[in-house]
């Protein structure tokens, strides 16, 4: 009985529904060496071996196959199909080529003597005319490989069209993630270039760069592309070598690391490591050795790094820097998809269906966390660069610099600029008898009083110390003189709330006013006559606007 039935299942064929896919997995027939008439139907290969598909080659006897082998397997067609046929078969460090009914429908790598092995492609093949008749069919692969972990992976029956558009899809999902990169690339040299001694803006954009060439050389279409040339898979652990080193060499400022900390040391050393495994992998002869300096030095430096990266993502959260919280999160979800796929590839989780690999998922978020970060940085440098930290005002270059400007632009269009230079009146007692602190606490509150009673086209900032200025664009003597006013009432108007007392404080203004006339004036020179004046409000009385 059951020998019967192994021999009924042995002889089992495939049938072919008109649509959906059809895994050829049931038994195929092998055997090592070549020739032509392995390919034709009327061949007996009754005495080939009987293996399943997919199965790596060690599993076909000890020792595995070299070089040369064919598979022969088969399929039954019931009723004329209502749609092409394609045949999709995907390898592992082989040279193949397809026959259906004794006809090539193509291959992917080169035979000797130009012997180019070629992996986890998914070449896809229309099956001819011809070959679509109701009865059965022959499905010959001639293989070649001298690989240590070489293997025929799935072969499957399906609609054309809708393989071609599974790889469509496929690529347009790879390429929407690499412009996704591109564009957070851009956005990170556009930092560099504004802060050239922020180097971690560098190394993120050579990170994100790295990262969509590495998802496009993933697309099913590109792996086709290059298979001419080289193996997508020598470049895809180059890539992925060379956006870690980036990601390790820029983690210094991304992290905030001390430069000369172990934390830096451990960084840097491993960004030159995985630099020096991009040029071993490029350099290597075979695939097996590409696969071993994967499987061995690239996996197992990629699960270190992710050590280090949750590290240093605590560490800055501990000492409570920008954004840490984000770049947690985003080094989480990048160290424990990088986990996922590693552990996966090794043969330590089961695999569940569909697609497998998620790193892409865990890279977006990790990317997205530190242009966010970095984002956030940048904004912050260059608000500190624009803003009084203490007072929230204009820096005083930014006002000098505004200034420049509207001079110019008043002796082209002939309207007046107008100055007033301010300074509160005994600020050194306040600092003299409660102290700095408290002084600090009164000069953020005279910044909120005049960005309240100022105008948002005034350029208002601290000149230094307990002076500020105002540039007024396109405002007359007068006009300028009732802002005076009105910023002198703000700042005098409410007491201010100095160590255990309540305390008013007063200002001095001084006005000074370009007509945009033939006399050409400089900033310097109009900030000369505004202070001029704010001393002639001094030596009055104080608590007043002079012109």
């Amino acid at each position: 009985m059951y020998p019967l039935l192994i021999v009924l299942l042995l002889q089992a064929r495939w049938l072919v529904p008109e649509s959906g896919v059809v895994p050829l997995d049931g038994p195929w027939r092998l055997t090592a060496g070549d020739a032509a008439a392995y390919a034709r139907v009327s061949f007996e290969d009754s005495t080939w071996q009987t293996v399943t598909v997919p199965g790596p080659w060690k599993s076909y006897g000890s020792p595995p196959p070299r070089g040369f082998v064919w598979y022969r397997g088969r399929f039954v067609l019931e009723r004329l199909p209502a749609a092409q046929l394609g045949l999709e078969i995907q390898a592992r460090g082989l040279v193949f080529e397809v026959y259906v009914d004794g006809q090539r429908l193509g291959g992917v790598g080169e035979f000797p003597p130009d012997y180019r092995p070629r992996t986890q492609i998914s070449a896809v093949f229309a099956i001819p005319v011809p070959s679509l008749s109701p009865r059965p069919h022959l499905v010959a692969i001639r293989a070649y490989s001298l690989e240590r972990n070489a293997a025929l992976g799935s072969v499957a029956l399906e609609p054309l069209s809708r393989l071609l558009a599974a790889n469509r899809r496929a690529d347009l999902y790879m390429l929407a993630v690499a412009v996704l990169f591109v564009g957070l690339a851009v956005n990170q040299l556009f930092f560099w270039a504004r802060r050239r001694e922020a180097r971690e803006h560098l190394y993120m954009f050579l990170f994100c760069a790295g990262l969509a060439l590495y998802f496009v050389n993933w697309m099913p279409s590109v792996h086709l592309a290059l298979a001419p040339v080289t193996d997508w898979f020598r470049l895809f652990v180059a890539l992925g070598s060379a956006s870690i080193a980036a990601l390790a060499l820029g983690a210094v400022g991304i992290f905030e690391v001390e430069p000369e900390s172990l934390a830096a040391r451990i960084a840097q050393a491993l960004g030159l490591g995985f630099a020096a495994l991009v040029l071993l992998v490029l350099l290597l002869p075979t695939w097996t050795m590409v696969r071993w300096v994967e499987a061995y030095l690239f996996n197992p430096a990629v699960l270190v790094s992710g050590v280090a990266l949750i590290r240093l993502a605590r560490a800055t959260r501990r000492r409570d820097v920008r954004s840490a919280t984000i770049l947690m999160w985003g080094s989480w979800a990048l160290v424990l998809t990088a986990f996922h796929d590693l552990t996966l590839s090794w043969g330590l989780l089961p695999h569940w269906g569909g697609s497998t690999i998620i790193l892409q998922y865990g890279a977006v978020g990790f990317v997205l966390a530190v242009a966010l970060s970095t984002a956030d940085k940048f904004a912050h440098t260059e608000t500190t660069a624009l803003y009084d930290r203490l007072t929230g005002l204009y820096r005083r270059e930014v006002v000098m610099d505004a200034l420049t400007r509207e001079i110019r632009r008043t002796s082209r269009v002939q309207q007046p600029i107008s100055v007033i230079m301010m300074d509160l009146d005994h600020f050194k007692a306040v600092n003299d008898s409660v102290g700095h602190q408290a002084g600090d606490r009164v000069l953020a509150e005279v910044g909120r009083r005049l960005a309240e009673a100022g105008r948002a086209v005034d350029w208002l900032g601290r000149y230094g110390g307990e002076e500020f200025i105002a540039v007024l664009a396109a405002t007359t003597a007068g006009g300028a003189v009732q802002t005076a006013e009105r910023f002198r009432s703000a700042v005098g108007a409410l007491p201010y709330e100095v160590g255990r007392a309540a305390r008013l404080i007063t200002l001095s203004a001084g006005v000074a006013v370009y007509d945009g006339g033939e006399d050409w004036t400089t900033a310097e020179q109009l900030v000369g006559a505004a202070d001029a004046a704010l001393y002639r409000a001094k030596n009055a009385g104080r608590n007043r606007t002079s012109e």
